[in-house]
């Protein structure tokens, strides 16, 4: 199985096909579990609206908790199929190769062979990217991972995209778009990955990339939930602890101060355009 996963030629392909796999169940397969839980949490954040009084614990409870930490826990799908598909390929002893192929690109920018994962990941999420860098044994490797993930342009930003590609590009708007999605996305990764390399990172010594492929198994299902699961329990405790912090302030920075005269001129201003 080595001499073809890790050839010189063939080893890139079927490592490109092993990836596209993985990031089309990590986004496609979690839609509808996505939807499910927007769908509940639109409801939650309606029982709150009509159930409790009105008033700022109204408003903190629906517009502040439910919906800051509903806006991130619709993730949660994402992750556990990126880490199942993680899991697996660990398991099973391919991620010890992918890392192996990979490095050699990689760590002409400072960066580990498993690295490569978390930028793929990049171009549908940055949540489950940056989560993926859980899986890099080393912290500073984690790190400038982290860094780095959120310069590839994920899905998020493709809307931006085409609205600033239509309106000053229009005859070439979709290759407006590709330039900035991908190019200058994997283009800022590349360069600061050079920076960081030579400033922050500087004193690292440039060491060979030296590992043992452990032998191939046929991983278990107890194993593969338990790594799944420990994965997964780390960003459930960020979502339950900085997030909920982090959206009661953005919901009291969007809410306060409040001013009737101004909110009540806004709604007339988006009624006449309804109109």
């Amino acid at each position: 199985i080595d001499s073809v996963v890790t050839h010189r030629f063939w080893a890139y392909p079927i490592f490109i096909v092993f990836m596209w796999l993985l990031f089309q169940a990590t986004f496609k397969l979690g839609e509808i579990p996505m939807g499910w839980i927007e769908s509940f949490f639109g409801w939650l954040h309606d029982v709150a609206s009509t159930g409790l009084p009105e008033g700022v614990f109204r408003d903190l409870i629906a517009d502040g908790i439910i919906a800051g930490v509903g806006g991130v826990i619709v993730f949660l799908p994402n992750i556990l199929i990126l880490f199942l598909g993680i899991s697996i390929m660990e398991d099973t002893g391919y991620m010890a190769r992918a890392a192996f192929i990979t490095d050699k690109l990689m760590h002409r920018i400072g960066l580990h062979g498993k690295s490569f994962i978390p930028m793929l990941m990049g171009l549908g999420c940055s949540v489950p990217a940056i989560m993926a860098a859980r899986t890099l044994e080393s912290q500073k490797d984690r790190i400038k991972t982290i860094l780095l993930t959120p310069l590839i342009s994920c899905s998020a930003r493709l809307p931006v995209f085409v609205l600033f590609a239509g309106a000053f590009f229009p005859k070439n708007a979709g290759n407006v778009v590709f330039l900035f999605q991908v190019v200058f996305g994997f283009g800022a990764f590349i360069l600061m990955g050079f920076l960081f390399k030579h400033t922050l990172f500087q004193k690292e010594d440039d060491y060979p990339f030296v590992m043992e492929l452990p032998p191939y198994r046929l991983p278990t299902l107890q194993s593969i939930l338990i790594h799944m699961w420990h994965k997964t329990e780390h960003y459930l405790k960020k979502m339950g602890g900085v997030v909920l912090v982090f959206s009661i302030i953005l919901w009291w920075m969007g809410a306060y101060p409040k001013v009737p005269e101004i909110e009540r001129s806004y709604d007339q201003k988006i009624e006449s355009v309804k109109l």
